[in-house]
């Protein structure tokens, strides 16, 4: 049975008290907060609109169809929503004060809880999966269920496991935990451990665990919680716990996320999921998803859309934060994966095309000459490659407004034009003929060529470093050491080139960022991407090794690497391009 639109009005008339106030901690939220989603009182992407529709298609059947095997029960709602009265807020300006639920927490929390069979009266949904952006008190919601599944659900030797790929992720729901007993009467009752959380009245205990853990097996869960999924490459984890609660009544398997970039994990897979479900009512009764995100069509920078990933905007979500995040975003391409996922709750392919290319050619300087730089302090990066990639020495030097320019060296070996197609050979004989690119008459690119360019820059510069990434290069910078150059081995890695790789985004936005017009350049920078991870880290690759190279990119990141940036003192707005950065050599 799918109850038909006039058949849902009649049971919206019939529950929703529309004297409540957001303030109100009672059952009826769960009512009222739906009724506020089909209403259009509370503006919502599709998915929750269906999850506001399909609660009230149960309430229906419920009261109406004598076959559905499932009611609402008020009491037990309640007595979730009363229990998170005996917790207090651990953090930020509400800390210390008794948690009030907002009316989307209590529709969340009062549906995990309050449906059951009408039968046994054991809880309906085994499975619950809520997804919502950051900052909206995903692991306060977590933690107060945690302890609600220990002390309150009424199950004898109840065994609650906070779950997670490394125990320093698992321990986040558990820690909020602790502390939300520390400032509670319910500390008591209970025993707080290091590791674990006891209720010995009643055997119970809640344990933080990882997919490292020795102690997976023999498990008997009664409720897990998966804090983050979406950074779970695989669903190993996620299926043994799954299937160590299989000896109870009535389990819990909960997650609490944001989405992320990993499309082919578990997370992804759930998130779909409960997507199919909303979508086909009747489909699936006992798992329950809330899916706080963007409908296809909306543009991240409208604001009005904000509110469908952050039902807590205005409270713990900060208009003006996204705002100052949004507008970063719309400038930084590295930060619109981590701003989509984590403010917006859209699951991203985390490669993206980089740099903004109107910008950086706003940035050539054509009249620019090398040899006007002679004398001058010089960091220089190297990448090295010595058969089919360019060899690039990129040549950073600093100005006294806070700008700083850069000049380039790029080689091949002509053997690579013969592994090349026929449209990579024109390119590169172009870039030859146009003077950004020396096709060297050797198989490969060998430590004779670039020795002679390094030592003759030392000679006609002032060089502080050169900075290179070892792959290849171990043995050419043990002899060029051997010459008192300054070398520096630069490993290519997210931990040593984020920071380099945002900072040149950076300036060449905000014009600090001057080049010669180097046509090499420009094609690597148009063939760049970057993949985020969880910690806001960037990587910067390319898609296609056989068409897309992106050596002066790197070799410019490299030579950034060994650069301390300091904001530059208040300037005159006459002077320079932007004054927005200063660069000390280290």
């Amino acid at each position: 049975m799918n109850p038909t639109k006039a058949q849902i009005e009649r049971v919206r008339k019939e529950l929703v008290n529309h004297n409540l106030t957001d303030n109100d901690q009672t059952y009826e939220q769960v009512h009222k907060y739906a009724d506020d989603i089909l209403s259009g009182k509370i503006k919502a992407c599709k998915q929750v609109k269906k999850a506001a529709e399909r609660h009230f298609k149960d309430m229906y059947r419920s009261l109406y169809d004598p076959s559905y095997p499932y009611r609402f029960d008020p009491l037990k709602a309640q007595r979730v929503i009363d229990f998170y009265k005996f917790i207090k807020h651990t953090k930020g300006k509400l800390a210390r004060t008794v948690m009030k639920l907002m009316p989307w927490q209590q529709f969340c929390v009062g549906s995990i809880i309050g449906w059951v069979y009408k039968d046994t009266g054991f809880r309906r949904f085994k499975q619950a999966n809520i997804w919502v952006a950051r900052k909206n008190g995903k692991s306060t919601l977590a933690s107060g269920l945690a302890l609600y599944f220990l002390i309150g659900d009424g199950e004898t030797g109840a065994e609650i496991y906070s779950i997670a790929v490394k125990k320093d992720q698992a321990k986040i729901v558990f820690d909020d935990a602790v502390r939300m007993l520390s400032m509670s009467e319910l500390k008591e009752v209970l025993t707080v451990k290091r590791d674990s959380i006891a209720f010995e009245a009643e055997f119970a205990k809640f344990v933080p665990l990882a997919s490292d853990s020795n102690s997976l097996d023999g498990l008997n869960t009664h409720c897990f919680i998966a804090d983050e999924l979406h950074s779970w490459k695989d669903r190993n984890l996620w299926g043994v716990m799954e299937t160590s609660t299989g000896a109870r009544e009535q389990p819990m398997a909960f997650s609490i996320s944001t989405a992320g970039w990993i499309l082919d994990g578990i997370g992804k897979e759930l998130f779909d999921d409960g997507v199919t479900i909303l979508e086909n009512y009747g489909l699936e009764e006992n798992v329950f998803s809330m899916n706080y995100t963007l409908d296809d069509g909306d543009k991240f920078n409208d604001r009005n859309c904000w509110i469908k990933a952050n039902p807590c905007l205005g409270v713990s979500v900060k208009e003006e934060d996204i705002e100052r995040l949004c507008r970063k975003a719309e400038r930084m391409s590295s930060e619109r994966a981590n701003f989509l996922t984590k403010r917006l709750n859209v699951w991203v392919n985390n490669a993206e095309a980089w740099l903004n290319l109107d910008k950086l050619y706003q940035c050539a300087d054509e009249s620019a000459r090398l040899e006007d730089f002679e004398g001058r302090d010089c960091i220089i990066g190297v990448d090295f490659a010595d058969y089919l990639d360019l060899t690039s020495v990129c040549y950073l030097f600093v100005n006294n407004d806070g700008t700083f320019n850069v000049f380039y060296e790029n080689f091949l070996p002509h053997s690579a034009m013969d592994k090349v197609s026929e449209q990579m050979r024109q390119r590169y004989l172009r870039l030859d003929d146009e003077g950004y690119l020396n096709i060297l008459n050797v198989e490969s690119m060998d430590y004779t060529t670039l020795a002679s360019v390094l030592t003759e820059a030392s000679k006609r510069f002032n060089v502080q470093t050169i900075a290179y990434d070892p792959y290849h290069m171990t043995a050419i910078a043990t002899q060029l050491e051997k010459q008192r150059l300054p070398m520096v081995s630069i490993t290519q890695s997210k931990a040593n080139l984020s920071e380099a790789s945002k900072l040149l985004e950076r300036y060449i936005y905000d014009g600090s960022f001057i080049y010669n017009g180097d046509k090499t350049f420009e094609w690597a920078a148009s063939c760049a991407v970057v993949k985020t991870d969880d910690r806001s880290n960037i990587q910067v690759f390319r898609e296609n090794h056989n068409t897309q190279k992106i050596d002066p990119v790197i070799a410019t990141i490299i030579a950034l690497s060994m650069a301390e940036i300091q904001e530059k003192p208040k300037k005159s707005p006459y002077s320079g391009r932007s004054g927005r950065g200063l660069i000390v050599l280290g």
